[in-house]
């Protein structure tokens, strides 16, 4: 088994890191920033489903990675729930707090305040920049110009945007999600999220239920964020995230510690896949930008359906958008099923970021 590496920048880990089955499976998650993929993982072993470590995830990159993800940002995720063998489809605007309450509020296991917490204890007491946010700051960040908030959380004692590795901590945004975690997710925002069947689809023998066709619409991709989540139960929950522009308008909401999301059109399709007869999960995973639909397919096709290897699979993923231009793709193969001990589960973060998959069971060492 290859050993995770661990750096300041961030956390990479191996494909080959799946728990032996002696050691049980907890669940798989992946996504484009380490700090909410732990976020994920901790409310997964503390009791919580796929739903539960979603809320935690997306909540958690609203804090970590605020240039793709954002409180006051937009997205939508596909759901599937095993125990009513049914697939939803929930889009949101400019309201994350109240999407991801809905989800709870439907599929959740331990409840909204517990999925708060994980974002406001790294809002409060700090979290390591990761490489993507490093380099968004430093392509984006004079965005944040017009705003003293924004730029006082994200420039050092010089007056320059931070690297990679240096803590960094949010204390007005951690306040807001106090009371949010007190109070309720209504308590900022109005924008209301709306539930939809999912659309289905079949490719190379395989079932896909996502979101339907993206719209002729386009996101940078510095702009939007992908993650992915499996249990052991079967529930699988995959979503896209945007500010619609890096960093969204370069604004914070006044007294809230938030960016402002830009009123942008989205390409999102994240989608969940099932093995012929549709009774287990093989495939979670989203993408975006004008090559979502052409990412999905490839990745289905070289990962589920051909068994290519893992850094084949990268590399085709990759040559499909190679400077990020025709958006970004990242997922969570189950090939043996997602509740069959996880054995067969690997992961793939998008291969220009420094995202974090992980398999895990409750004797996966941390």
């Amino acid at each position: 088994m290859a050993v995770p590496f661990l750096a300041a920048c961030g956390v990479q880990v191996s494909p080959e890191t799946a728990p032996p089955g002696n050691r049980g499976f907890s669940g798989v998650i992946v996504s484009d920033e380490p700090r909410a993929t732990l976020a994920g993982r901790d409310m997964m072993l503390a009791g919580g489903n796929a739903a539960d470590a979603a809320a935690a995830v997306g909540l958690s990159l609203s804090v970590t990675l605020p240039s793709r993800a954002g409180l006051g940002g937009g997205g939508v995720c596909t759901v599937y729930d095993p125990k009513a063998r049914k697939t939803e489809v929930l889009d949101f605007n400019q309201n994350t707090p109240r999407a991801f309450a809905a989800l709870l509020a439907r599929y959740g296991a331990r409840g909204w305040s517990n999925a708060v917490a994980s974002a406001e204890t790294l809002a409060r007491f700090g979290f390591p920049v990761s490489k993507t946010l490093a380099a968004d700051l430093a392509a984006h960040g004079s965005v944040l110009m017009g705003d003293q908030a924004a730029l006082t959380a994200f420039m050092d004692r010089r007056r320059q945007f931070v690297g990679a590795g240096v803590e960094v901590r949010l204390p007005l945004m951690a306040e807001t999600l106090q009371t949010l975690r007190t109070q309720s997710a209504g308590s900022i925002g109005t924008a209301a999220p709306a539930w939809r069947a999912a659309v289905q689809a079949d490719h190379a023998g395989v079932a896909l239920d996502g979101a339907g066709e993206p719209e002729n619409a386009s996101v940078a991709a510095d702009a939007a964020t992908i993650f992915a989540v499996g249990d052991k139960n079967g529930m699988a929950v995959a979503c896209v995230m945007s500010m619609g522009a890096p960093f969204g308008t370069g604004r914070t909401g006044p007294g809230t510690g938030y960016l402002l999301a830009e009123a942008r059109p989205l390409t999102m399709l994240p989608v969940i896949g099932f093995d012929a007869p549709r009774t287990t999960v093989v495939f979670i995973g989203a993408a975006h930008g004008p090559a979502a639909k052409a990412l999905v397919e490839k990745t289905v096709s070289a990962w589920v359906v051909d068994n290519v290897a893992y850094d084949d699979v990268r590399a085709a993923v990759q040559g499909l958008s190679p400077n990020g231009e025709n958006g970004a793709m990242t997922a969570a193969v189950c090939r043996d099923g997602l509740s069959i001990l996880g054995l067969g589960c690997r992961t793939l973060a998008d291969p220009k970021g420094s995202g974090l998959g992980l398999t895990f069971g409750p004797d996966t060492p941390r």
